[in-house]
């Protein structure tokens, strides 16, 4: 028979969280233990999305629904009320806003979703040790797998549309469509970078994620999804580039709608964006994570 327990043989682990200074930890075995544990923001993502839309009666037919309503209605402000002589321009149009807004939807779900990471993670920061940067990057992965399915539904559309306007504007299939790839990666890393930007804005102050409503909806009128980047001549291009998602829109335009490859200059500024948003967010963040403990 086993003698009796002392108390001395347990020994009560404690863990303390203080404030930390801004600094970076070691990144080897930081980054090491993200790809580690990358199966966990995986799993992460696919509870939330299952758990988003638990007690919706049309579930996730919203996530091409939400943005195909409100394309129609921006559709109607841009075409219709503006006077358009030409229907398949009118079609173009639908076309260039619907497959904008799909793309700035990824970008501003990566965002919004991966703002709220941290808050929302708070149990799993105060009771688990694991790199923070798997919050927002499950939000990302959240974020894609909730825009793939938006894009068979513009394809469908685009079909339909040039069955009854066979003259149409937007092209058919080419091989300039090997660019989406490049593209949904250009725009997953940008919006994976601000995620982790505004998640660690969002533990300091906590009215973040409200300015973002706002932000997000002046920021789609700024982006070519309500007019086109061949609007703009001279200096007034840059505005496509002072966006974090201008060139990557205006590859998406000259993809889906031009039916061409993108110029180097909007190659190289989605380039830029992405290495800039996730080098800069992905600093902020890590830098500042093991301060998260306190200030959740």
């Amino acid at each position: 028979m086993p003698g009796p327990v002392k108390n001395s043989d347990f020994v009560s682990k404690i863990q303390v969280f203080e404030p930390h200074k801004a600094a970076l930890p070691p990144l080897v075995p930081y980054f090491k233990e993200f790809w580690k544990r990358r199966t966990f923001a995986t799993e992460l993502a696919r509870f939330a999305d299952k758990a988003e839309y638990l007690d919706s009666k049309f579930g996730k037919v919203w996530l091409v629904l939400n943005p195909l309503l409100l394309a129609m209605v921006y559709f109607l402000l841009v075409t219709v009320i503006r006077g358009s002589s030409s229907k398949n321009l009118g079609l173009t149009t639908l076309a260039h806003i619907l497959i904008g807004l799909f793309t700035f939807y990824f970008a501003q779900n990566c965002i919004s979703a991966g703002a709220q990471s941290i808050t929302a993670g708070g149990r799993l920061i105060l009771n688990q040790a694991f790199p923070r940067a798997l919050l927002p990057f499950s939000s990302t992965i959240s974020a894609f797998q909730q825009f793939l399915p938006t894009i068979p539904v513009y394809i469908f559309v685009i079909v339909v549309g040039k069955h009854f306007f066979p003259t149409t504007q937007v092209p058919g299939l080419t091989w300039n469509y090997l660019w989406v790839p490049f593209i949904v990666l250009m725009v997953g890393l940008t919006g994976f970078g601000l995620a982790l930007l505004f998640a660690t804005m969002n533990v300091y102050f906590r009215d973040t994620n409200k300015l973002l409503t706002y932000m997000t909806r002046i920021w789609l009128y700024l982006s070519p999804i309500l007019w086109q980047p061949s609007m703009l001549h001279g200096w007034h291009k840059m505005a496509i580039y002072l966006n974090p998602l201008g060139p990557v829109l205006s590859a998406t335009s000259d993809v889906w709608i031009n039916g061409k490859s993108p110029s180097l200059t909007i190659i190289l500024g989605s380039l830029f964006w992405a290495a800039f948003a996730i080098l800069f967010g992905g600093y902020f963040f890590i830098s500042r994570e093991r301060d998260f403990a306190v200030r959740i």
